[in-house]
């Protein structure tokens, strides 16, 4: 953060002269920048932002991963102009990110530590309180026509908007992928779903339920319509509920266990389960936890192994055993599946966490999982470290490389290296 940008400099010294014609002037700029004003800051790879927000309350907060707070903190207060219903903050953002933004309005919090936050959101009716206060407290920016879901919610509702610096690729348009996403229930009653490319595919790879949020359906279609990824059908596993993936992600045997005796066979009986070499699963966050941990533990289900901002820093138990517990899992022969790491670069802030070392962050701990994989002999295509944050939008600018090989895992890969996206 920083206190002021060249542009709120202005709106001081006009609104000092004529309040109503400065704040008429300043969202003026707003709107015409559809979303928060970026300036270039002489000889340096990021810009300033300036984040406005309008509206008579007590309390507005900036929630985003471009602020690289350590848990559980996920916003930041914004500034009252004294005399105005104006909110500001301004950021320094390097301009390749892309990242998801809102504005609370006296939003709830996870707690004060980690340990309260992990609490909260291990215990359903907590959660769902706490799930249910944060959606009243947001606010889309109603200046910038780019916006996605909200990880927390199943809501579907487009209550994020997205920043876009100048130097980031561009998104995919948003498209009716619905048409496509059938909906069914296994014979236990877990909820999956299958995503359709528009002209048929053989391959399976296996997904997360995030996957229906951030544009991933769109990224894949615009790919597939590239010509960069073959047509290939998904599986969308979702959770039992919201708090289940906190206990069935965490290197939990029971899901590699429910892939294989509920949902292959469940496939098979369509016809949609392709041979093992042709599988590739993948997760983020807890959800690229639970992939890696699935395809070291069950090597004969799958052939390919994409682990997204996975929580890699987990420890089964704070007490006895160390974090970054599964890199110590990974033997020479322990894995005979194709990997394909990628980690957000504004995930490179502390964990904070019981049993995890200090300065720890999913990107120091990807890098080891990486090096884990590759000490051991692994096939390992690389490690994408892109600039976006632990949302579920991005697009990175110089990943393409990263992103087709990591498409492409059920097939020939290189030799291993590790990718950033600048």
């Amino acid at each position: 953060m920083t206190s002021t940008s060249p542009r709120l400099g202005r709106f001081g010294a006009e609104f000092v002269r004529d309040p109503d014609a400065a704040v008429s002037a300043l969202l003026a700029d707003v709107a015409a920048a559809r979303g928060p004003v970026i300036e270039d800051v002489a000889g340096a790879p990021d810009a300033l932002v300036t984040f406005v927000y309008v509206d008579d309350v007590d309390q507005v907060e900036l929630g985003t991963q471009a602020l690289m707070l350590e848990v559980p903190r996920n916003s930041e207060r914004m500034r009252r102009v004294a005399g105005a219903d104006v909110w500001t903050l301004v950021l320094r953002v390097a301009r390749d990110i892309t990242t998801a933004y809102c504005f609370q309005v006296d939003p709830p919090t996870l707690g004060d530590t980690t340990e309260e936050m992990m609490a909260t959101v291990s215990d359903p009716e907590r959660h769902a309180a706490f799930v249910a206060a944060d959606a009243r407290s947001i606010r889309a920016d109603p200046y910038n026509p780019r916006r996605v879901t909200d990880s927390m919610s199943d809501s579907g509702e487009l209550r994020n908007s997205v920043l876009v610096m100048p130097d980031a690729a561009a998104l995919p348009a948003q498209a009716e992928v619905s048409d496509r996403v059938e909906e069914h229930a296994l014979p236990g009653g877990r909820r999956v779903d299958l995503y359709r490319p528009v002209n048929g595919g053989d391959d399976l790879p296996l997904d997360g339920e995030h996957c229906r949020q951030g544009l991933v359906l769109e990224h894949l279609d615009a790919a597939i319509a590239e010509g960069r990824v073959p047509p290939v059908w998904v599986v969308l596993w979702h959770n039992l509920s919201p708090t289940s993936r906190m206990v069935e992600m965490a290197c939990n045997p029971v899901l590699p266990a429910a892939l294989a005796d509920e949902l292959f066979p469940w496939l098979h009986a369509r016809g949609l389960l392709p041979p093992v070499s042709q599988r590739v699963l993948a997760g983020f966050s807890y959800g690229g936890l639970a992939t890696a941990y699935t395809v070291l533990h069950r090597p004969d289900l799958f052939g390919a192994a994409l682990p997204i901002s996975a929580s890699l820093f987990f420890t089964p138990d704070p007490n006895t055993e160390q974090a970054e517990w599964l890199a110590r899992q990974v033997r020479p022969g322990s894995t005979r599946a194709r990997w394909f790491l990628a980690v957000r670069q504004l995930e490179d802030t502390a964990i904070g966490l019981p049993g995890v070392a200090a300065g720890t962050t999913m990107v120091s701990s990807a890098r080891r999982f990486h090096d884990a994989l590759r000490d051991a002999g692994a096939d390992v295509a690389g490690l994408l470290e892109y600039p976006s944050g632990h949302g579920d939008v991005h697009r990175a600018r110089g990943g393409r490389a990263g992103a087709d090989r990591a498409a492409h895992a059920s097939g020939s890969v290189g030799r291993s290296r590790r990718m950033k996206s600048r």
